[in-house]
């Protein structure tokens, strides 16, 4: 088993966490987890009794990139004493996930052995959900804040997927967002799409007896529209692209 490995629980960790994220739940000296509801982190106290939740070093406005490293130094601070360490993550562990991706590399850098097993993400649930398929015209993905502030070339004929569109702008932690981050991306899609361009406010089910809450609005309603922090943004194509010659 390696000195630190960072698992995923899913969206639905009843559903989604496999048989290798649960072997090294049950043989790992120490356990941290991360995950978004009570029954995810019910489940991962169950695998291992030393299991031990990151979210407390979430604090309201604290800025989340210093929960961030917080976090990797919690971590870290395991691994150096020579414990076998496995982290659990909500969704997948490697997509929105700045400190275990730091873990990682800094678990290597200090020279221990460190590695990510895939899990399902709520990009996974979306695609199935919506009944998407990359191959049709293919996937851009963003940050909502990455796209706006650094105003991020994409194409308006390729399906776009905006991750954390509810704290867009926002670098703190809170309980709630207002909706001032939502109207500047909905203001900046709007230069690209139009006001009445379809938008769809998508989050994937927690639980599996429940269905995922699929929002259909335009652009220029984003704002007006329940967007949550679990929510995921998706944008539809303007516009097909034309056929290219084939280059000999």
């Amino acid at each position: 088993m390696p000195d630190l490995t960072i698992v995923g629980a899913g969206i639905d960790a009843g559903r989604d966490l496999t048989p290798a994220a649960r072997w090294h739940i049950e043989r790992a000296d120490k356990v941290f987890f991360l995950v978004g509801d009570p029954v995810a982190a019910g489940s991962v106290l169950e695998l291992n009794a030393s299991a031990e939740s990151l979210h407390t070093l979430y604090d309201v406005e604290k800025p989340r990139i210093d929960t961030y490293e917080e976090m990797v130094s919690r971590i870290m601070a395991s691994v150096r004493t020579g414990a076998k360490v496995c982290v659990v993550a909500y969704g997948h562990p490697g997509v929105f996930a700045y400190p275990m991706h730091r873990a990682i590399a800094q678990a290597r850098a200090d020279g221990h052995t460190a590695t990510m097993q895939p899990a399902v993400s709520s990009v996974d649930c979306l695609l199935a959900d919506l009944d998407l398929d990359p191959a049709a015209c293919g996937l851009q993905i963003f940050d909502a804040s990455d796209l706006v502030f650094r105003r991020r070339a994409f194409s308006v004929d390729s399906p776009l997927v905006l991750l954390q569109p509810a704290v867009t702008g926002d670098p703190s932690f809170k309980i709630t967002y207002g909706r001032e981050g939502v109207a500047k991306l909905a203001g900046y899609l709007v230069e690209y799409y139009g006001e009445n361009h379809q938008a769809i406010v998508y989050q994937a089910s927690q639980y599996s007896v429940f269905g995922p809450l699929i929002q259909r609005t335009t652009v220029g309603a984003l704002a007006d529209v329940d967007v949550t922090t679990g929510s995921t943004l998706y944008i539809p194509p303007k516009e097909p692209s034309p056929v290219g010659e084939e280059r000999g």
